[in-house]
């Protein structure tokens, strides 16, 4: 493959969420929980083909419209601290090749009334890629990430 174009961009989305760090935290680091509130929906399939959430070590996902060749996503675990952050390194490819190269850091933050979280994204986005088409598939995610916290405070 022979890359035609690179973009290289940061992105940075803010949330609230109505929970603790720790319960914030317990849903970006449990094989499950990623599963429940990050799928992208319906007609799509989504699987860790390897999952170690542990600074060093990696996790491989697959993930795409269901009967497709899948998109991997590979994600190496640089820094964890509970319940304030996580930075790993990631690529997204397919069967054309890289699409994405980066790293990602999430913070989490204690407020009076749950977590006030930060995504920061900086990287290369290859072919098709772009920083727009993350930055609406992070939303997406953390649209998805209210309404598993929401529903798991509910239950509790």
């Amino acid at each position: 493959m022979t890359i035609q174009h690179i973009d290289h961009a940061t992105i940075v989305l803010e949330r609230s969420f109505a929970a603790t760090p720790a319960a914030v935290f317990a849903a970006w680091s449990a094989r499950e929980a990623l599963l429940d509130w990050s799928a992208p929906g319906e007609g799509w399939d989504m699987a860790y083909k390897a999952f170690d959430f542990r600074v060093g070590h990696t996790d491989v996902l697959t993930f795409g419209p269901t009967g497709a060749q899948p998109y991997v996503n590979t994600v190496q675990y640089h820094a964890i601290g509970a319940d304030r952050y996580i930075l790993y390194a990631s690529t997204v490819s397919h069967d054309s090749g890289l699409l994405f190269a980066g790293t990602v850091l999430l913070e989490l933050a204690q407020t009076a009334g749950g977590t006030d979280f930060r995504l920061t994204e900086t990287g290369f986005y290859f072919d098709g890629d772009s920083p727009e088409g993350h930055k609406e598939g992070w939303a997406a995610m953390l649209d998805g990430l209210t309404v598993y916290l929401a529903r798991a405070s509910s239950a509790a």
